[in-house]
């Protein structure tokens, strides 16, 4: 498989809430209160999502599981850098009214709602909803639900949603559950995978499982794949993966 070559350093976006959240380690509820933040991609990821956005130019970007919202952020100061686009963020908020209060609260202090929306959704209804009105986004940036059908359905959708020349991109993509999902697209589907400038990471908790990882090539970082051709197998078709 071929991957185009990116660089991508270890900096933050230039956003002030962005940089605020990160750099101290809390978010700001909308009474004030300063909450830690436990719920949030990490530095790397997220310049590297920042990153990939301004240099693919997009108009519409999907991203599923909005949490604190810094993945949200990040793209929204990438669009607005761009000077156009729209973020649609899926994400239920089950029994969490303080989380999405949060990202609320953070992006309209970030001055970006106006190219912000937020489906309160399930992303299997969702997703659905959005091929239906014919929405085509350049991007889609998957980290909703970890389980194998959680990641495999949201896939599924954004296949479906991009054209040729989109991208699909996969938070926590050393989770066994999610690589199985990446096997999946890279035996069933035509892709190529982007270098974002993320580094291979294969640490785990101790030394074997770490090198099991390396074999398997189940990176802790996210990886980010282009959609080269708009092919599917027949329907007696099976690989494994």
């Amino acid at each position: 498989m071929s991957v185009a070559k990116c660089t991508v350093v270890d900096d933050l976006p230039p956003n002030p809430v962005l940089r605020e959240s990160l750099l101290n380690g809390f978010v700001e509820h909308p009474d004030g209160r300063k909450l830690k933040l436990h719920s949030g991609i990490s530095r790397l990821n997220l310049n590297a999502l920042y990153r990939t956005v301004l240099g693919r130019r997009p108009t519409l970007v999907i991203e599923i599981g909005m949490a604190y919202g810094i993945s949200t952020l990040g793209i929204l100061t990438a669009l607005e850098e761009l000077k156009q686009g729209e973020l649609i963020s899926i994400d239920p908020y089950p029994q969490w009214e303080q989380g999405m209060a949060v990202a609320y609260h953070q992006i309209a202090r970030a001055g970006l709602a106006n190219r912000h929306r937020h489906i309160r959704d399930y992303s299997y209804n969702a997703l659905p909803k959005l091929l239906a009105e014919g929405r085509r986004p350049d991007l889609v940036y998957i980290d909703g639900w970890h389980t194998f059908d959680g990641a495999f359905i949201d896939f599924f959708y954004a296949d479906k949603l991009i054209g040729v020349g989109g991208v699909v991109a996969f938070n926590d993509a050393g989770w066994r559950s999610v690589f199985r999902v990446i096997r999946f697209l890279q035996t069933h589907r035509k892709y190529r995978e982007l270098d974002v400038g993320l580094p291979r990471q294969y640490s785990s908790r101790n030394f074997l499982f770490s090198i099991i990882k390396r074999i398997q090539g189940r990176s802790t970082l996210d990886r980010y794949f282009e959609k080269i051709e708009a092919w599917e197998p027949a329907f007696y078709y099976y690989r494994r993966f």
